[in-house]
């Protein structure tokens, strides 16, 4: 089975970091066409600026809720 502790300790150093408090360990699969994926990922960037988008359509639906 190998050795269950090899990677002990590296995770952490492996995980991605945010700008915020809270490490970026979760994962969301969304689909969409090729074409918007291949411009997608051609912006300098996509990853964060999808992220800040992301944060803005969440804040903008818990104001409407209030």
């Amino acid at each position: 089975m190998g050795n269950l502790r090899a990677f002990e300790g590296k995770r952490e150093a492996t995980q991605f970091k945010s700008a915020g408090e809270e490490p970026l360990t979760a994962k969301l699969d969304i689909r969409l066409t090729e074409t918007m994926r291949q411009e997608l990922r051609a912006i300098p960037g996509w990853q964060a600026k999808l992220r800040g988008a992301i944060a803005q359509l969440i804040e903008a639906e818990q104001c409407k809720q209030m």
